[in-house]
């Protein structure tokens, strides 16, 4: 199902993992606590969307552009991030272990008490990189 376009959806909880959703339109989509897991959203628009506190571990992000998307307390561990754009992100409480953060813009993201690539919590404040 290439070239999706979930704008607006309500998919909260959704279960879906090993979905290929690449180069979809996800604006403003409610994906709260679904399980994503191993999915390809790559090259997907997903601009105010929102994922809190679901699982994305080995999902493929890379190209795609996340502005003022909500991913707090999401599970992006082994995720592919390469080349993703953060601005405006909130990631806070997100888990990153093992990520490929590649040539990602974390423009003003929210990375308050993520788990970092390899394994440390950044530091509350943090914004556009773990400190």
């Amino acid at each position: 199902m290439p070239e999706a376009n979930c704008g607006w959806a309500e998919l909260r909880k959704l279960k879906a993992p090993g979905i290929d959703l690449h180069d979809g339109q996800f604006m403003a989509t409610r994906l709260d606590e679904a399980d994503l897991t191993g999915a390809n959203l790559s090259g997907s628009h997903m601009q105010l969307a929102n994922f809190q506190k679901a699982t994305l571990k080995n999902v493929d992000f890379s190209g795609s552009h996340m502005h003022a998307v909500n991913l707090v307390g999401a599970n992006l561990e082994g995720a592919n991030l390469e080349g993703v754009n953060f601005l405006d992100a909130n990631l806070s409480g997100a888990n990153l272990k093992g990520a490929n953060i590649t040539r990602v813009l974390w423009m003003a993201a929210n990375l308050s008490g993520a788990i970092w690539i390899d394994g440390r919590v950044c530091a509350e404040g943090s914004k556009g990189e773990c400190r």
